[in-house]
């Protein structure tokens, strides 16, 4: 299989590769059944990073359209292309303003946690892996151990263990960002880093800009800063651009708080033109816009 790469493209080069393997799969070129080049040879055949072949390969698991057979490779899937379901998702269009004050974070949390003892209950309050994942955090878990020794268990810089940063700054450069391992902090979690974001961002009496609905950690934290929360309403496209311009104009809040791959709790993902029309308004108003990417590894 031969993949041309357009090195002068703007597009990223694991979009390039992802692109030209489902035209190949569409076109029925790839057959269902089909073992595709492993990420090594791949890798070397179109003279890029394994990493960037992975993410590429990780793209079109999501899309349906290959799979991971464990120590044998990547196959096309039997039933590739589907008929998409019709989006039936048409939430209010009525912008939130909370004057009373939220159940706190442990509130919804013993909330969540007594529903969960309920039969016939599906909890989307957190983005957990499925269960059929965990044999193989299991065996990442014990190599990655094995590799390390007990570097595990003494202390390390504060901004997180430098070998972890350069592996994350290597990551990100494959998605056009570049940061080196100093540009990164590693926290305890994506509520750390939220709280530690907002609280440079925002004063008590702050708006900020939020989607409704919104994953209510992060409501927690903006009500332990004594932040106040608009929350615009979710279209199937992601958050309603026209109502937030209105409040964008008529409250000046300080920071716009977006989850913009798949999206918590309704599973959006927002497309590029929407993601830079948002961004568009920021810089227009001069508000800054915290993106909360935590589940971008599990689209890729």
């Amino acid at each position: 299989m031969k993949i041309i790469l357009d090195r002068r493209s703007s597009e990223p080069v694991y979009l390039q590769i992802r692109s030209r393997i489902r035209h190949l799969i569409e076109a029925g070129t790839l057959q269902a059944g089909d073992r595709l080049p492993s990420i090594r040879a791949l890798a070397e055949a179109t003279q890029v990073n394994k990493l960037t072949v992975i993410e590429a390969y990780s793209m079109l698991e999501a899309d349906g359209l290959i799979y991971a057979r464990p120590g044998a490779g990547y196959f096309v899937y039997e039933q590739s292309i589907e008929t998409p379901v019709p989006a039936t998702f048409a939430p209010r269009q009525e912008v939130i303003i909370p004057e009373t004050r939220e159940m706190s974070y442990f509130e919804i949390c013993t909330a969540v946690g007594h529903a969960n003892l309920q039969e016939d209950v599906i909890n989307f309050a957190s983005g957990f892996p499925m269960i059929g994942a965990v044999e193989d955090l299991q065996r990442i878990a014990r190599r990655a151990v094995k590799g390390v020794g007990d570097e595990l268990f003494r202390y390390d810089f504060p901004q997180g263990q430098i070998g972890l940063r350069k592996q994350i700054a290597q990551l990100l450069l494959h998605k056009g960002l570049e940061v080196s391992p100093e540009d990164l902090i590693v926290t305890n979690g994506s509520m750390q880093g939220l709280s530690l974001a907002m609280q440079h961002y925002l004063k008590p009496g702050d708006w900020a800009i939020v989607e409704s609905p919104s994953y209510h950690g992060t409501l927690a934290v903006l009500q332990g800063i004594g932040a106040r929360a608009i929350g615009i309403p979710m279209t199937p496209d992601g958050m309603n651009l026209m109502m937030l311009e209105q409040y964008l104009r008529s409250h000046r809040p300080k920071l716009i708080y977006t989850i913009s791959t798949l999206h918590n709790p309704t599973g959006i993902t927002t497309s590029q033109p929407h993601r830079q029309q948002l961004l568009a308004l920021a810089e227009k108003y001069d508000c800054v816009v915290l993106e909360d990417n935590a589940y971008e590894g599990t689209q890729l």
